[in-house]
């Protein structure tokens, strides 16, 4: 399957989950720190992977563990017969210097080093490649790593999002975040500003940790942090469509991650967002993006979720 073939993959797999789960597709499967782990390295997936492996969590699975056919195998573990994988991706870089021996390295040093070429004269060459993991379990042999869930220390919600809030102020204090009796809530990249309406204005907490989690992913783009295009690199007046659909998306499916991680709810009988015309236009907004435009904007959500949680 070549690059292009995975990418139209990938924007799929999003596309079934909008329609089937609306935007809590992008949710994590249960609050606390679970993200989706190799079973055998205890390495973190990353990236779209994320919202992918959280989403088949929701078949039931008691862990948020996996691990490929051959790891499984190498552990004297089985598949069990009849059980389906599902595809993660991984982007593998590879260098080249430009009019150079036309040889391909695996780092940017390693070109620049043989090569004896500067910084601009290395090309990168991005290719996307997916294999199939299956959930421990849908497997007989295997262990979880992580405490099983009757271990794990409770939850308490509104607690985890002032947590979250207040250790992302902390490593960030020239970010101001102000509430003001209005009834907007925005992100203003010129002065790295949130400002948000009044708590007592939300009928629930809930609902306003998750639009304060919405724009504290916004945030993650200023030039001083993460340098997004969309937010560092363009004026709010002169957005695209497609500039702005690509950071909503960022932004949106960010702020179902914290929430998810803090423990909020985000359930659409208890949210307007989430109405059926909501989830529509994002499913419109996917179809009509470039597939590498949506792998790229569930990868920067990724980065910028870790960016907040000091990740």
């Amino acid at each position: 399957m070549d690059k292009n073939s995975i990418a139209k993959k990938v924007k799929e797999t999003l596309l079934e989950g909008l329609k089937q789960d609306g935007l809590k597709w992008f949710k994590p499967w249960k609050a606390g720190d679970n993200y989706p782990i190799n079973n055998n390295s205890g390495r973190v997936y990353r990236g779209f992977n994320t919202f992918i492996l959280n989403a088949e969590m929701r078949k039931g699975y008691e862990h948020n563990e996996w691990d490929t056919f051959k790891g499984i195998s190498s552990r004297e573990g089985k598949v069990i017969k009849g059980q389906k994988g599902t595809d993660v991706y991984l982007w593998l870089v590879s260098y080249i210097a430009k009019g150079g021996s036309n040889t391909w390295y695996k780092t940017k040093a390693e070109c620049m080093r043989k090569e004896g070429v500067s910084e601009q004269d290395v090309i990168p060459n991005f290719n996307l490649r997916f294999y199939k993991v299956w959930n421990i379990g849908q497997c007989e042999g295997l262990k979880p790593r992580r405490l099983p869930a009757g271990n794990e220390i409770d939850i308490k919600p509104i607690e985890s999002c002032e947590a979250i809030v207040s250790d992302y102020r902390a490593a960030n204090p020239k970010l101001d975040i102000s509430e003001i009796d209005q009834d907007q809530a925005f992100y203003r990249p010129s002065t790295d500003s949130i400002t948000m309406p009044l708590k007592k204005q939300f009928d629930k907490l809930d609902r306003f940790y998750h639009t304060l989690f919405h724009e504290m992913v916004h945030s993650t783009g200023h030039e001083s942090r993460l340098n997004r295009k969309g937010v560092a690199q363009t004026q709010v007046l002169r957005k695209t469509k497609h500039d702005y659909a690509f950071e909503e998306l960022i932004a949106e499916s960010g702020a179902m991650m914290l929430s998810g991680y803090a423990g909020i709810c985000t359930d659409t009988e208890l949210d307007e967002k989430q109405s059926q015309a909501y989830v529509n236009g994002w499913v419109k907004a996917v179809k009509q993006a470039d597939e590498k435009a949506v792998i790229s904007a569930l990868t920067q959500s990724q980065k910028a979720t870790d960016y907040i949680l000091g990740n």
